[in-house]
């Protein structure tokens, strides 16, 4: 197990979907309750702004969601960077899919029942409640339309829903740029995640000698420690908040994040 117990700043990196919030039927129906709307706000002020959401929703959905909260953010898997919670966010120069790709898209979700077409500009989520059997045909058919039509493009599996990118950015790269500059930079980062869409986000963590913390069953295994339910990461949270307010040290930091995550 990497130990965050080190002489160092540390930041947070954060997703949002399984990790912070419970999964609901439709993004959209997520609960956001106002403790968590503080509790950010009470994160980013006690690390000093070492706090990022990464998350595959838009920034601007971000803002939304947490709303009168504004950080720093990394959006649609990487797409998308805010530097500055008072800056403009940074979109990548990549296109939207082009409008082969997207009826090939519409017509394969359609033709394997996938519940919700999520079109969020720079990429697609299909949104489905298939076992995975079904599940894997849709992804194979999905694949083989943006290999025959924009082989630039790919799918992400996630929990219960398939992400159609641009291929040359995920989180893992958002969180290097942020880690590549102030205030973020030299600081030791911990990051939270949940899906198979949070992995690029961990090896990243790890380039930078941090720790990653995986929250449920879908990457148990994959981090340094593991929580099992988004409720587990507000407590913890919390807690960390608690302690960076009070100026603790590297080493009851690293006991705060081991008290309630296991290897």
């Amino acid at each position: 197990m990497r130990s965050p117990t080190i002489a160092r700043p540390i930041s947070l990196f954060l997703d949002v979907d399984g990790t912070l919030l419970e999964f609901a039927s439709h993004p959209d129906a997520v609960v956001v309750g106002p403790s968590l709307v503080e509790l950010l706000g009470d994160l980013h002020r006690a690390s000093g702004g070492l706090l990022a959401l990464v998350s595959g929703r838009s920034i601007d959905a971000l803002d939304r969601l947490f709303a009168p909260f504004r950080g720093v953010a990394v959006g649609l898997h990487g797409l998308e960077l805010r530097r500055d919670p008072d800056a403009s966010p940074e979109r990548s120069r990549t296109t939207p899919p082009p409008e082969a790709l997207r009826r090939a898209l519409e017509l394969n979700a359609a033709a394997h029942r996938a519940t919700l077409i999520e079109d969020k500009g720079a990429a697609i989520a299909i949104h489905h409640r298939l076992p995975a059997p079904a599940m894997q045909a849709l992804r194979r058919a999905l694949q083989q339309a943006c290999d025959a039509l924009a082989p630039q493009w790919t799918v992400l599996r996630g929990r219960q829903v398939l992400e159609i990118k641009p291929r040359s950015t995920t989180k893992g790269h958002g969180v290097d740029a942020l880690m590549a500059d102030a205030p973020f930079r030299g600081s030791v980062p911990v990051a939270f995640g949940d899906d198979v869409t949070d992995l690029d986000m961990f090896e990243a963590i790890h380039r930078h000698a941090g720790t990653a913390v995986a929250v449920g069953p879908r990457i148990a295994g994959s981090g340094d420690l593991q929580l099992d339910a988004p409720g587990e990461s507000i407590v913890l949270l919390a807690e960390l908040r608690d302690a960076l307010a009070a100026g603790a040290d590297a080493a009851r930091i690293g006991r705060v994040l081991r008290s309630r995550a296991h290897a």
